[in-house]
């Protein structure tokens, strides 16, 4: 009787250490991937790359190969 309640404290304190190391993993991800200001996050800049091509894509020429700003060659 006496092992068994040793090991329930110790199954709360492993526990515990596990979501202590998930959480830390979660923050450490999501200011990589997402975060913003200085040091964006990769889905932010791919996001914003997105949003620039598709903002810059002028509807009437089939000849713009460049999407950075928008033009349309003679």
């Amino acid at each position: 009787m006496r092992q068994l309640r040793n090991s329930k404290g110790q199954i709360l304190v492993e526990y515990l250490l596990l979501m202590v190391i998930a959480v830390g993993c979660a923050t450490i991800l999501t200011k990589a991937l997402i975060s913003r200001g200085a040091n964006e996050g990769q889905v932010i800049k791919m996001w914003n790359k997105a949003i620039v091509i598709i903002g810059n894509d002028i509807p009437d020429c089939a000849n713009q190969k460049d999407f950075s700003k928008p033009n349309c060659p003679p």
